[in-house]
């Protein structure tokens, strides 16, 4: 995380650092990201940077955790929109991701994370726990047939949206993606079995 000399900056001037870090992370892959390229576009002297910063590891963390703020409020918003159904939210959360996704930026900053956590040995199991949290009683539970798990549920859930993700960064064929994305949703609510099969 920044230290505190950082948060003692200016607006401007913290603002203007991170619009160019974000540039920075989107348009290289992680191990290209060059805070030289950085530091020369915000205007800030390489001593600065590194009184702000350990490295780029703990810049781009901050990146991570500025945009999971982003999202999480997003993704809150949506459950809220939705009266917290837990597949109409997830279906709006994709198609909000798709629609986003296509946008250079996007892109980019999505590569890096999985590079970074795969790089750094970050586990994405503690943010996909903060997320829970942060919408946990915006989920509607009255129509589940069991709420013990919901954490459990909610994970699997989030696995499905980043696989289905992961495939939309590296492919082109968002329709197809969508549907299978679409068809193991309603597997993870409905269940696999006919009503009329199925012995509790």
């Amino acid at each position: 995380m920044p230290s505190q000399t950082f948060f003692n900056l200016d607006k401007e001037k913290r603002e203007k650092l991170i619009l160019y870090a974000m540039e920075e992370f989107a348009n290289n892959l992680y191990p290209n990201v060059s805070i030289n390229k950085i530091i020369a576009k915000a205007q800030i002297p390489r001593g600065s940077f590194y009184m702000y910063f350990k490295d780029k590891d703990d810049l781009f963390s901050y990146l991570i955790d500025i945009n999971t703020k982003k999202t999480n409020k997003l993704i809150k918003n949506i459950f809220i929109r939705n009266k917290g159904d837990l597949r109409n939210s997830f279906v709006d959360i994709y198609t909000c991701l798709e629609e986003n996704l296509y946008k250079k930026e996007m892109i980019g900053i999505f590569k890096n994370i999985f590079i970074f956590r795969r790089i750094r040995d970050k586990k994405i199991e503690l943010a996909d726990h903060e997320l829970f949290l942060v919408i946990e009683d915006y989920i509607d539970k009255n129509n589940l047939k069991e709420t013990d798990n919901i954490e459990f549920v909610f994970m699997l859930l989030i696995q499905n949206l980043l696989i289905s993700v992961a495939d939309l960064i590296k492919n082109n064929n968002s329709k197809e993606i969508k549907r299978h994305y679409l068809k193991k949703l309603d597997i993870l609510c409905y269940g696999i079995y006919k009503k009329e099969d199925y012995n509790d």
